[in-house]
């Protein structure tokens, strides 16, 4: 498959979990176009985040406020360079992992760029908010499918949640940290990896529920769009057309599982049968290692951004 003229492609947008100081530094004075979205995102948020990025401390970085305003300029970002180079290339459709759904909104012309950082401040704010007073922590758990841990997470009865459902050898679990010592040492007794995730709360857990409904009242202020591409969303893994629907899925997005593999299973079906590419937009690549674990991915089937 030559990877130069791939036609059409779909976006997956990468999100919180992995963040480096200096990350963004090579895109933000790119071109006009990057100039004017990490203006937008300072400017909205009142934050320097072109400083936070370079200089961090990592501690600043991590924190959940700057990590997803600067996740999101970085996923925007890429998303036009991208198609500033590869013009010819028709968009079949577009997902994002956790936050990163909220650059797929846009990359859809579900959200102007304007929308886009509002809602993420806004998000993000809340999150942090919540996570002050419901404090909790998230793990990678490896080599295990979401029926099974969550077997396992019935068999100890602690309030541990499924945070996202990556693939079938990867999962992800948050919850108050010592919940998630207990979890974690039950796992590694039976021979199961797990790797801390730096993240300063437990996103889409219980732990968030007191946010869906002011989630819920800031989304009705915001315009939202019927997607011009398909938009594949976390929630229910499917793809999504009703806005209405899409305010709703973005409200539960702060407790619900991320379901991440049934999205994957469905772009696959169609890059197995067609010239479809999955086109990762992330400052590292993340995304596409998950890929691997699914029986039906090759590798000429994906790309990541910047290897053009």
């Amino acid at each position: 498959m030559d990877r130069n003229h791939l036609q059409p492609v779909a976006f997956l947008f990468a999100g919180q979990g992995n963040p480096t100081i200096g990350m963004g530094a090579d895109l933000w004075d790119s071109n006009s176009q990057s100039k004017v979205i990490w203006d937008c995102a300072s400017d909205i948020s009142g934050i320097d985040i072109r400083r936070i990025c370079l200089k961090g401390p990592m501690n600043k970085l991590v924190h959940t406020l700057h990590q997803q305003i600067a996740i999101t300029a970085i996923n925007v970002t890429l998303f036009h360079l991208y198609r500033e180079k590869r013009p010819e290339h028709e968009i079949f459709g577009v997902c994002g992992h956790s936050v990163g759904e909220y650059a797929a909104l846009y990359a859809a012309n579900v959200l102007t760029l304007e929308d886009l950082f509002r809602c993420i401040y806004f998000r993000a704010q809340l999150m942090d908010t919540l996570s002050q007073v419901n404090k909790g922590t998230m793990q990678v758990v490896k080599g295990i499918d979401h029926q099974r841990l969550v077997e396992l997470i019935g068999q100890v009865n602690l309030p541990v949640d499924v945070s996202c459902d990556n693939s079938n050898r990867q999962q992800v679990i948050g919850g108050e940290p010592q919940a998630l010592r207990e979890m974690a040492s039950y796992l590694m007794n039976n021979h199961i990896l797990l790797t801390k995730l730096a993240v300063s709360g437990a996103w889409h857990t219980r732990l968030m529920q007191d946010g869906i409904e002011r989630m819920r009242d800031f989304l009705a202020t915001i315009e939202i769009q019927s997607p011009q591409h398909k938009l594949w969303m976390n929630v229910t893994g499917m793809t999504e057309t009703l806005p209405e629907k899409i305010r709703d899925n973005l409200a539960l997005h702060l407790t619900h599982t991320v379901q991440w593999r049934t999205s994957m299973n469905q772009l696959l079906v169609q890059a197995s049968s067609s010239s479809l590419c999955l086109i990762e937009v992330s400052n590292k690549p993340y995304l596409r290692n998950l890929l691997s674990d699914f029986e039906t991915f090759s590798p000429a089937m994906s790309l990541h951004c910047k290897d053009l």
